[in-house]
């Protein structure tokens, strides 16, 4: 089967199980993170079929976004034979994505690994990360931020300190780098005016 036909397959298949998702893991997100995950591998020169396929494929098995991991993981498996990925290129999709996760701590080994961990990492950060941040934690009825130090820690503001703004220094690949430094750049102006405004009381 042509690599052409097996992407448009794949995303189907994401688009079908993500579409209607509002935590900022949706089908948008996956098509974002395989385009970055195809970009990084041309430039690194690993394997572009088979990062583009795992980024689109990522968060599948993610325990956020599913009730039983596990049969999720079966289920793409079975999925990708039927459009005649062979075994090994299966077990490497399944291995990637199994070290992608920034909460639960994994390394990658292979460049593959580091790529679309890479890809999906940028995608928390920068314009697109600030908006997936608040739709997160929106659809989580959290609130915005909060001046009562108990509430604060839940808040979605917190979420930068907690994750987004470490990410920029847990970026594997040279090209990735380049990109995350703008990202965190602008993050980093995004919670100046933040917190200015939140703050300020000149126009009252």
């Amino acid at each position: 089967m042509k690599n052409e036909i097996i992407i448009a397959k794949v995303e189907a298949y994401i688009y079908k199980m993500f579409h209607s998702d509002a935590t900022g893991h949706d089908y948008y997100h996956m098509k974002r993170v395989a385009k970055m995950a195809k970009y990084l591998a041309e430039q690194e020169h690993g394997d572009v079929l088979l990062c583009e396929l795992a980024g689109w494929v990522h968060d599948v098995a993610d325990d956020k976004l599913t009730k039983d991991p596990e049969k999720a993981i079966i289920e793409l498996k079975l999925f990708l034979a039927s459009i005649s990925l062979s075994d090994d290129q299966i077990n490497t999709i399944v291995e990637i994505i199994s070290t992608v996760s920034f909460r639960k701590g994994q390394d990658p080994k292979s460049l593959a690994g580091k790529i679309v961990q890479d890809a999906d990492r940028l995608d928390a950060i920068g314009a697109m990360g600030i908006a997936r941040a608040f739709a997160y934690g929106g659809n989580k009825n959290r609130p915005i931020h909060s001046e009562d130090e108990q509430q604060k820690q839940h808040a979605t503001i917190q979420h930068f300190d907690d994750k987004l703004l470490l990410i920029k220094d847990k970026i594997k690949t040279p090209t990735a780098k380049r990109i995350a430094i703008e990202r965190h750049t602008y993050m980093e102006h995004f919670l100046s005016i933040f917190y200015n405004e939140w703050n300020s009381d000149a126009y009252y």
